[in-house]
């Protein structure tokens, strides 16, 4: 442990707790076999937890692990390994347009600590920040300034706020970047775009109802639903930063192979209380035939009432939320039919009486037997928007076919609610075509990044007036931001599909993982030629032109972003962007014949790599 702990405040007087950074070295490497550049261990009076970094540059929230004194040791044990699971693995994934790579949080409450949740989480960041901003009592051997960038995870969403006042409070110049998710951020669930261009976005406003605007303006608030559905219901092109690269990859898939979105009929597991479930039923232009979600089974054959699904999912941005148990009976068709879950003796169209609900619910995807209800309904999408890890897996997979035997898209809304063994069953034995969380789901994670810590870096103490006071740059942002999404999650889609009609063989979610990793081995290579690189200025700015928003751009101008990226401090969050962005707009670009332009590259380097822009143009 004292070799492999590069930076410790075990000597500073006044602490909070006690944080140590080692290198990779402290890992069972038979255990953690991916290298893992940054291990943080803080140890404080309410809590203890781990931090891993994929990278220098690397983002991922904060998970506060559930805790009582019979699950304690448990949980403790199994920390590190979850830590590692989500964090240098499967964040890292999804992480291809943004400069940050993946990082995770998991904080352990000492069980008579257990509902001490803002005390827990402050000894996990204060131990951290007192390594970022070390004084002569910090024990150094790493010599190099770190940027560390939380983010909301489990259990810490609503306190981020306070993790990024700490950090101003501890004088940290970067302050409103160190954590996403902050109430003066922009949310990546709010937010979307009309039909005809416009942003609009949902706001709760407490017992007034939800607010509705439509570019900044306000059409006022209201609990009653309907007005909001009169004035955009049918007029939602996407909803919501992560569901807009979902609705990316899926319209993209769907296309390519001829279908049209408004004839194919979609299951959703995620119900309207939830931001994926409640943004997919907002822009879903087809019908939604079934719903799984935390309330019951709901399903009509014929379509549920769109209208009546859309309220309840505006509803979402009002509290109470509700789920599919506000969705009034009487809606129903003739052979449509809601179980809920704590019900007993519900009776279906066809006069089968469901005894137990939970039973019900629980088995609902993976019995074979309840195709006798559904089979009508003709059900060939499918876009899981919430669900436990590995719902769908290598065990239950069959029975799911057979339930399901018309399904020919799954588009993984929700992370890992597929395992690979199932992934790799549908692709050997159906036609269906599947594309992975780590292609679909990256939709907020890129919201987070540029609009919160790109625009904070870029906007510094200016940061309130120039965007948070200013309506018209604040929603021009949201527009670019939510342009860049749709665009990105379309662009990785299409290149899938190509790769994969060149070689059938190879499943599109493996490709989902190869796309990742040739990008991250691009990226690595491009980091020793970074100095030839920032030599040509010209390509310095095509890169950042590709990356930062254009409102920015226009209301700071090159120099001014430049000379801030440039600043000593920034700089290896400049080249990440530099490496991380032409790495990713290469493959994307050249993905077809990627050995062929690695060699390019290797022979002459700026040529290679000016062509990116030439193909973009």
């Amino acid at each position: 442990i004292v070799d492999c702990t590069l930076k410790t405040n075990f000597f500073k007087p006044e602490k909070r707790s006690f944080a140590f950074r080692f290198d990779n070295r402290i890992l069972d490497p038979l255990v953690f076999n991916r290298f893992v550049f940054g291990i943080f261990f803080v140890n404080g009076h309410y809590s203890c937890g781990t931090h891993l970094r994929a990278a220098d540059i690397a983002r991922g929230g904060l998970r506060l692990i559930r805790v009582s004194r019979a699950n304690y040791d448990t949980e403790l044990d199994n920390a590190v390994l979850l830590n590692y699971a989500l964090g240098p693995r499967a964040q890292r994934m999804k992480h291809k347009d943004i400069c940050e790579s993946g990082s995770k949080g998991v904080v352990v409450p000492l069980p008579q600590y257990a509902g001490y949740r803002k005390e827990a989480l402050n000894d996990y960041t204060e131990g951290i920040m007192d390594l970022m901003l070390p004084d002569n009592s910090v024990v150094d051997y790493y010599g190099r300034p770190e940027m560390v960038f939380f983010g909301p995870d489990e259990g810490t969403a609503q306190l981020m706020d306070d993790v990024a006042y700490h950090a101003r409070e501890k004088g940290y110049r970067y302050w409103r970047t160190i954590t996403t998710g902050k109430s003066f951020g922009i949310p990546h669930d709010t937010y979307g775009l009309l039909t005809d261009g416009r942003t609009f976005g949902l706001f709760d406003r407490g017992t007034d109802g939800v607010e509705l605007q439509v570019e900044g303006e306000s059409t006022g608030a209201t609990c009653d639903m309907a007005q909001i559905f009169s004035a955009i219901g049918d007029r939602i092109e996407s909803s919501g930063m992560t569901t807009t690269s979902i609705m990316g990859a899926f319209r993209t898939l769907i296309a390519h192979y001829g279908e049209r979105e408004e004839e194919l009929n979609l299951m959703i597991t995620g119900g309207p209380d939830g931001d994926l479930g409640a943004n997919q039923i907002q822009c879903y232009k087809g019908k939604i035939c079934l719903i799984v979600d935390g309330g019951s089974v709901l399903f009509d054959p014929e379509g549920l009432d769109r209208e009546e699904l859309m309220k309840l999912a505006f509803m979402r941005h009002s509290q109470p939320r509700v789920n599919s148990l506000a969705f009034p009976l009487e809606k129903l068709g003739r052979k449509g039919f809601r179980v809920p879950i704590g019900a007993a003796g519900v009776t279906l169209p066809d006069g089968t009486v469901v005894e137990d609900g939970a039973l019900f619910h629980r088995n609902f995807l993976a019995n074979p037997a309840n195709r006798q209800y559904i089979a009508e309904a003709n059900i060939r999408a499918f876009i899981p928007c919430g669900g436990f890890k590995d719902t769908i897996h290598h065990g239950n997979v069959r029975q799911f076919l057979d339930l399901f035997a018309e399904l020919r898209f799954i588009v993984e809304g929700a992370n890992v609610f597929f395992d690979d063994g199932a992934r790799r069953y549908i692709a050997i034995h159906t036609a269906i075509k599947q594309i992975k969380d780590s292609t679909a789901n990256k939709g907020g994670v890129f919201s987070s990044s540029i609009a919160e810590v790109l625009t904070a870096f870029l906007l510094e103490e200016d940061y309130e007036a120039k965007l948070q006071n200013d309506p018209a740059t604040r929603w021009a942002l949201i527009k670019d931001i939510l342009g860049l999404v749709d665009r990105y999650g379309r662009l990785e889609t299409d290149l899938l599909l190509r790769l994969h009609e060149a070689d059938p063989a190879e499943p599109l979610f493996v490709l989902s993982e190869k796309s990742s990793e040739l990008i991250f081995a691009l990226q690595d290579r491009l980091e020793t030629m970074l100095s030839e690189i920032l030599g040509s200025s010209g390509l310095v700015w095509q890169v950042m032109e590709h990356y930062i928003p254009g409102v920015l751009r226009e209301k700071l101008g090159e120099k001014q972003i430049m000379a801030l990226l440039n600043a000593k401090q920034l700089q290896p969050y400049r080249d990440a962007i530099i490496t991380k962005k032409l790495a990713s707009m290469a493959f994307y670009s050249f993905g077809e014949r990627w050995d062929n332009y690695l060699q390019e590259l290797e022979s002459e380097p700026l040529t290679a790599l000016a062509k990116i822009f030439d193909r973009q143009a």
